[in-house]
């Protein structure tokens, strides 16, 4: 039986891994030091709730055919905060256990970003665009990409694994797990009637929703547990190719609402001075063409924005998200 190891296996994009995961027949390691900001410890299944690069972790993981590593101190302004704390988590602990999985050969995905690579030069954004961070949790991603990739020069056929702005919920145990980005915040916004657009409003994301982020990891464990990942290959996109402003993304939950709500008097949208703004990259041109890693992985997204904010509209009003926990 292939074994799976997953670290941050509790978060946000873990818990739905591991829901991924579970429908198959992969045994599962899982770790998770339960100090993020969303917790979603999987029932019936064992957890080993240690700091991803603890001996007692590394154990743990030691027998695993593939590692998906996930844990890290995440957030822009988490990274630009306590850069000496999160650089200790995300780069010196990364190390770690990228050196231990190397010494036994077991291959490591690592989950990067899109914001790595900074104000492209060239767009679309794929699979070859250069890294070139413009703050601190875009340079903390990129080094981890480095050194995970380092290992695959060993001949250790490990992947870093860059995401786009995920949106959507999803279960575990029967309670709804979301997270507090733009598109889960707008549509919880959206029952009192405001939306608070982050100034300016025109920089541009790609969105890609939580479901397909969870079925490309689990395509790309199969993967790396086969042997199947083609020499050429390092660096994954996980997206959707379906960009837009924030703004715009303002007017497409209004639409929604209406739909709805046809009687319900038209959403107010304010714009609101970002507290992000001073390093977060607010680019107005961002388009991600992720049709390679798509085929590499062998999966088709399941879904779009635009066809889901008419149910996430309705699923805000009629459900609480997890509340997130700080630790």
């Amino acid at each position: 039986m292939t074994t799976i190891g997953i670290t941050g296996a509790a978060g946000y994009i873990g818990g739905a891994i591991v829901q991924a995961l579970r429908r198959t027949t992969c045994e599962l390691r899982l770790v998770d030091n339960m100090t993020g900001p969303v917790s979603t410890p999987p029932p019936e299944l064992p957890l080993c709730r240690e700091d991803f690069a603890s001996p007692a972790a590394l154990a743990y993981l030691s027998d695993c055919d593939a590692v998906l590593h996930l844990a890290a101190v995440s957030g822009v302004m988490a990274c630009a905060q306590d850069p000496v704390g999160s650089r200790r988590v995300n780069i010196e602990g990364t190390a770690r256990l990228a050196e231990f999985c190397h010494a036994r050969r077991i291959p490591v995905a690592l989950a990067s970003s899109l914001s790595v690579v900074g104000r492209p030069e060239r767009l679309p954004v794929t699979e070859a665009t250069p890294a070139a961070p413009t703050h601190e949790y875009a340079r903390q991603k990129a080094e981890g990409e480095a050194i995970v990739l380092r290992e695959r020069l060993a001949s250790v056929p490990s992947l870093a694994l860059r995401m786009s702005n995920l949106y959507g919920t999803y279960e575990v145990g029967g309670r709804p797990i979301g997270k507090g980005n733009v598109i889960n915040l707008f549509a919880r916004q959206a029952v009192s009637g405001t939306l608070t657009v982050n100034a300016p409003g025109t920089q541009r994301r790609d969105f890609v929703h939580i479901e397909d982020v969870a079925a490309a990891w689990a395509s790309v464990a199969r993967h790396l547990a086969d042997g199947t990942v083609p020499d050429r290959w390092s660096r994954v996109l996980v997206a959707s190719g379906e960009d837009h402003s924030v703004l715009g993304v303002a007017h497409l939950v209004e639409a929604a609402r209406r739909v709805v709500h046809p009687e319900a008097p038209p959403l107010r949208i304010d714009i609101v001075p970002n507290p992000r703004g001073d390093v977060e990259l607010l680019d107005e041109r961002f388009t991600v063409d992720p049709r390679a890693s798509l085929e590499l992985l062998g999966i088709r997204l399941r879904h779009s924005l635009a066809g889901d904010l008419v149910d996430l509209v309705r699923n805000a009003e009629s459900q609480t998200l997890e509340p997130p926990r700080t630790g």
